[in-house]
């Protein structure tokens, strides 16, 4: 079982330098009117977007490696926190870096800002768009909620305990720094707040992984040791 703890920790590390890599990227090559600094990362994904397949590829991979880490690594080790622990845990995994990044992978917009004449309206006309921004609109709750009931937890667990108050507040700057990206929604440095949100969030989780990563590394050499006497 440490096994699968340890290895899906390491893998979400990766998953969110993946993911925030390959934003970085695509961003910087998509050109025919991008911007980095004033369009949205999903856009990366549209239909009418150059490097659609190669984003939603990276989003599918960093979504489920994330929503794997939270239910069968993070969840377990928080489990003694009670139903908080349990709570939390689901909550990363319907988080912006769990559910939604995931679900870019499957339903994508219908243009891209940066095309001429396409409105918001446009963008979320089809299906697949209205669920792009109803998967947005979940996680978005899933990752302002998550800091409070984690720290919550982890009050209650060894190992998590020292973490219970930067995590809460974690969760305050989390809402600020979404209520910025809400705030300069459709000015010239949407792009800029959505992105600074992108990398702060995902670096938690990723710290989150690298946590649970150095717990479990730790219970090994303390079975190790209790074994060799």
């Amino acid at each position: 079982m440490n096994d699968v703890r340890r290895g899906l920790a390491a893998a979400v590390i990766a998953a969110q330098l993946l993911f925030a890599g390959g934003w970085l990227v695509l961003g910087a090559t998509e050109g025919h009117g991008y911007s980095a600094a004033r369009h949205d990362i999903s856009d990366l994904g549209a239909l009418t977007a150059q490097h659609a397949t190669a984003y939603r590829l990276v989003c599918g991979i960093a979504g489920f490696v994330t929503i794997a880490f939270a239910l069968l690594a993070l969840r377990p080790s928080l489990r003694s926190g009670g139903r908080a622990g349990v709570a939390g845990a689901w909550l990363v995994a319907l988080s912006l870096p769990g559910l939604d990044t995931m679900s870019d992978a499957f339903f994508q917009l219908d243009c891209r800002a940066a095309d001429a004449g396409c409105t918001p309206s446009d963008a979320f006309g089809s299906w697949h768009g209205k669920a792009h921004l109803i998967s947005f609109v979940i996680s978005a709750l899933a990752t302002v909620a998550a800091p409070f009931v984690l720290s919550r937890a982890m009050r209650r667990v060894d190992g998590w305990r020292e973490l219970a108050t930067p995590t809460r507040t974690f969760g305050i700057l989390t809402v600020v720094l979404l209520a910025a990206t809400g705030a300069t929604s459709g000015t010239a440095v949407q792009g800029l707040t959505q992105r600074l949100a992108a990398i702060v969030i995902t670096a938690a989780v990723a710290f989150l992984g690298w946590q649970v990563l150095h717990l479990t590394n730790r219970s090994s050499r303390t079975a190790t040791l209790m074994a060799g006497r």
